[in-house]
């Protein structure tokens, strides 16, 4: 929710001093984010002699990606109906109803082609560096004519890892979320949970609708992509259990994996 709570001070501050794009509200909680994670570390790990570092990420999009002309991220607080024709009224901004729990803001959430920084991060890894990358899913940019400028947009955090760890050539992925695993039947009596699944299974149970667009969606999708594209393991799990679940493919959380036997 950083950045569209960055966006909301924007819109209340607009009388004081200038808004600024959806781009660099990214750079700016990129950076909160990194700063948070990488103190956190620190701390844990008795300052680790200093091989902790966050790299300021910027990630490519194709500027005629059909995101920019519909928009279905939503970010920043929920709304009522009446809150939400009045911000709409005000800033042009397109709104929707999110998961029936109210009314959000949305905008561009194009796909993520090349993260720019790749060779430095793989460079920092090599040498034994920690590194925080991507926060926020990366500060997103196009190439105009071979000129990179910021676009307004937020590019989906978990799309974001899949390519980066893809471009890195990572043995595994792991996605974290608030629940211990992906369900099937969420919230019905037939309810059940995945621990092992192939991708060619996993993407037929996304065709049928198990994983809505708000909420387990994109996990899945990217998982999919990391898969696809030569990754041996992508897991969707829960923060408690991350450690546990890359231990093993028998540990905790849903690990998909290209085939099963």
């Amino acid at each position: 929710p950083q950045v569209g709570n960055l966006a909301v001070q924007q819109d209340e501050a607009e009388l004081l001093v200038p808004g600024q794009p959806l781009c660099a509200l990214g750079a700016m909680t990129q950076g909160l984010i990194g700063h948070l994670i990488e103190t956190a570390l620190l701390n844990e790990m008795g300052q680790a002699d200093g091989l902790i570092v966050s790299v300021v990420t910027h990630v490519e999009v194709d500027p005629g990606d059909p995101a920019f002309i519909n928009p279905t991220k939503p970010i920043g607080p929920f709304y009522s109906l009446e809150q939400a024709h009045e911000r709409s009224a005000r800033t042009g901004q397109p709104i929707i109803e999110d998961a029936g729990r109210g009314y959000r803001v949305v905008v561009a959430s194009p796909r993520p082609l090349r993260v720019l920084e790749r060779e430095a991060i793989m460079t920092l890894v090599n040498k034994g560096f920690m590194v925080i990358a991507g926060g926020g899913g990366g500060i997103p940019v196009i190439d105009d004519h071979g000129t990179l400028r910021g676009i307004d947009a937020v590019i989906d955090k978990d799309r974001a890892a899949a390519l980066l760890a893809t471009e890195l050539k990572a043995d595994a992925l792991v996605l974290v979320t608030g629940v211990d695993s992906v369900l099937l039947d969420f919230g019905k009596p037939t309810q059940r949970e995945l621990t092992v699944v192939a991708a060619d299974e996993m993407r037929m149970h996304a065709l049928a609708g198990q994983f809505p667009a708000g909420s387990m969606g994109p996990k899945v999708e990217a998982a999919l992509d990391f898969v696809d594209a030569g990754g041996d393991v992508a897991v969707i799990t829960s923060a408690n259990l991350m450690s546990a679940a890359l231990d093993s493919v028998s540990g905790p959380g849903t690990h998909i994996v290209r085939s099963i036997g």
